[in-house]
């Protein structure tokens, strides 16, 4: 049964790495479909920007990366490492002994942080 885990998650860490490939080669031009609420509203969503900085982090280019989405920038590394976590838990079969669970209170203050940076970014000064 383990196996099964392990292959699907194989699977899947696989298809990341071939998806981080095409969009370092690529910048994700023709195959990413773009943020549809920007083409929509003219406004950006919570995401915007994290194709390009992702893109830009792949280069290198460290801080380029995060000015394109700081805020997507700092949680996607986090929410990353989490899911690893998790999902090495759920191939062993059990969990391991430290986790990144944030809890109730956690979430909600994530939560806030993104509606927040939302509606920050949107301001025109």
């Amino acid at each position: 049964m383990h196996k099964d885990r392990a292959l699907w998650v194989s699977l899947a860490v696989l298809g990341l790495c071939f998806a981080a490939y095409m969009l370092r080669e690529t910048g994700g031009a023709g195959w990413m479909p773009g943020c549809y609420f920007r083409k929509f509203t003219g406004l950006e969503c919570p995401g915007c920007g994290m194709t390009r900085g992702t893109y830009a982090m792949l280069h290198g280019r460290f801080l380029d990366g995060f000015l394109f989405n700081p805020v997507g920038m700092i949680l996607l590394p986090l929410a990353m490492i989490a899911l690893g976590i998790e999902l090495l838990g759920w191939v062993r079969g059990k969990p391991l002994p430290f986790r990144i669970a944030p809890g109730r209170w956690g979430a909600s203050i994530v939560a806030v942080i993104m509606v927040a940076w939302w509606i920050l970014r949107n301001i025109k000064l």
